[in-house]
């Protein structure tokens, strides 16, 4: 009988990892784990038993039961982005991965066109990032205000990275996305990465109506790819919690324009990978063989130009 993580034909699924971390807490500061964050305990009780150390052997020890291809690094809240980059650099060229990096940015920064000017020296980096998250509830605010997608000057630091050719790793809920549309319409050109399926905070029928036209509107721009990280962080480490989120989107964005990712270390938390990915592979099993193909491993592979 074929494990849950091969194909219908029997082939083991292969895998894009389009989202995971990195910490190395000798080469980089991290203020979150030097000051404990109640926005990051209210997400998940015991999220400070990830604060360590975690390499590329620690993450691919991590991978049983997975065949991946090739990985995607995020940048996990360093007070210095670039030395965080420059580190997972080290561990490209190194051999032992990650394939590509999204990187930190502010884009209110006086320095973010040196910053930018770092990344570019830095082969790794396919994508920046900087958290917008922003709600009522205080415990709910990863952004540092409210009014991002509005302010001109951090509009004018979107426009410096539209200027490169790097990817923008959009992290906003569901609520915030109709803030965003005018900053996805004046940027067609550019690739955007929406994470964590657009974030709904109301998990009620009213709520999951309201995030599929959310979602439905952005996916009308085709720059606009969705990744599916954190799944058992959001709704919960079952088919059961997932699979109307996983499954909604997929009608709206397609398995073309959606990635796979496991979310390491945050999500081990909560279950394996391997149970991520047997979940996921029985989802999709009855799509074509080239749209789980797309979904596992070619959209990310062509959104962050994977070689």
């Amino acid at each position: 009988m074929a494990s849950a993580t091969d194909t219908a034909s029997g082939a083991r699924i292969q895998v894009v990892d389009a989202h995971h971390h990195l910490l190395a807490l000798g080469e980089v500061e991290y203020p979150w784990i030097r000051t404990r964050s109640p926005v990051l305990e209210a997400l998940l009780d015991n999220y400070y038993d990830i604060a360590h150390d975690y390499d590329p052997a620690a993450y691919r020890s991590d991978l049983v039961g997975l065949s991946v291809m090739q990985t995607v690094a995020c940048e996990f809240g360093a007070a210095d982005p670039v030395a965080e980059a420059t580190w997972i650099q080290r561990c490209a060229d190194s051999g032992a991965g990650p394939d590509g990096f999204v990187a930190a940015v502010d884009l209110t920064s006086d320095t973010l066109g040196e910053t930018l000017a770092h990344y570019q020296d830095r082969p790794v980096v396919r994508g920046v990032r900087q958290p917008l998250y922003w709600a009522a509830d205080p415990r709910k605010r990863l952004g540092a205000r409210p009014d991002f997608l509005t302010d001109p000057r951090w509009l004018h630091g979107f426009e410096r990275v539209a200027e490169t050719n790097l990817v923008w790793d959009l992290l906003v809920y569901d609520e915030q996305l109709p803030d965003a549309h005018e900053l996805l319409r004046s940027f067609p050109q550019t690739p955007v990465v929406l994470e964590a399926v657009g974030w709904p905070l109301d998990h009620s029928a009213d709520g999951f109506r309201r995030w599929a036209e959310r979602l439905e509107t952005v996916s009308e721009f085709p720059n606009v790819t969705l990744k599916m990280q954190g799944l058992a962080l959001l709704f919960g480490p079952t088919r059961t919690a997932i699979e109307p989120w996983v499954r909604r989107a997929l009608e709206i964005f397609g398995p073309r324009r959606c990635m796979f990712a496991t979310h390491l270390p945050v999500d081990r938390l909560l279950w394996s990978a391997e149970e991520l990915l047997q979940t996921m592979s029985a989802i999709l099993d009855g799509f074509a063989a080239d749209e789980q193909h797309d979904f596992f491993a070619g959209c990310a592979q062509r959104q962050y130009a994977l070689s």
